[in-house]
């Protein structure tokens, strides 16, 4: 149980790098666009590996690497990476799902045409 708690905090604090360093934050746009434009969800791994293989692969992360130092080395683990991406664009292929919806129900409700039956 600790293990799990420990991986989980790991991922969250990992998670807070990639925001920091807007890498995160774009692939979160981009999944919710996915989930947005009823995007098939199969395609969130594909851009989750793809995400965290290049930030692997091209991003320089050294510049905030003293904020939160044990997620700064399991950063550097490239199969971490994509945990990490995973979790972020599956949860923003479901905040973009999830406004897709909210969306044509607000659209369904303010655009129906009131019917008098006189």
């Amino acid at each position: 149980m600790v293990k799990i708690i420990r991986l989980l905090g790991l991922v969250s604090q990992s998670i807070f790098l990639q925001f920091v360093h807007l890498v995160g934050l774009v692939a979160f746009l981009i999944a919710a666009a996915l989930g947005y434009f009823k995007v098939p969800s199969w395609v969130v791994p594909i851009v989750a590996v793809v995400s965290g293989v290049a930030v692997d692969k091209f991003a320089d992360v050294t510049d905030v690497t003293g904020l939160l130092e044990k997620a700064s080395k399991a950063n550097e683990r490239g199969g971490f990476l994509i945990l990490v991406y995973a979790v972020i664009t599956v949860v923003g292929y479901i905040v973009g799902a999830y406004g897709r919806h909210h969306h044509d129900r607000l659209k369904a409700t303010t655009s129906a045409p009131k019917l008098n039956s006189k």
